[in-house]
């Protein structure tokens, strides 16, 4: 029996896509099968910088399939409805910002904040690629 190998999707993004606090500009947004805390899958979202002097990590958020699911549907209906989205649970904090201009993604709060600054194309691609991984971690093991 052979294991299956691990998954990574890039997003490419434009020259508008940033990360705060450190103001990160980025070429891609890489998506990682994870593991969750209790076993199960997760998806790492990843930024794959510009420059980075300072070695800032790339993390932007761990989330598990059903909170990648409601993400995904939350980026899609605040592109669709113009308007701001929220995803909360027990393990997820994220909002999706409207705005004339693109969005903007809150992961977190306080200290742990994570904005991500990103325009209308990418955000769609990003909402792809994060049902394409949901889809991938809920499949049944093959035999």
């Amino acid at each position: 029996m052979s294991a299956r190998s691990k998954l990574v999707i890039n997003i490419e993004v434009d020259d508008r896509t940033v990360l705060f606090p450190d103001g990160k500009f980025l070429s891609h947004i890489a998506l990682h099968e994870g593991e969750a805390a209790d076993g199960k899958g997760a998806l790492r979202l990843e930024g794959l910088f510009l420059f980075n002097e300072s070695r800032l990590g790339p993390a932007i958020a761990s989330l598990d399939v059903e909170d990648a699911r409601e993400l995904a549907r939350s980026i899609l209906d605040a592109v669709f409805q113009g308007r701001t989205q929220h995803v909360l649970s027990e393990t997820a904090k994220i909002a999706v910002v409207f705005n004339p201009n693109g969005f903007v993604l809150r992961f977190g709060e306080g200290a742990a904040l994570r904005e991500l600054f990103i325009g209308s194309p990418a955000i769609v691609r990003l909402a792809q690629g994060v049902l394409r991984m949901a889809d991938r971690l809920s499949a049944l093991p093959t035999h």
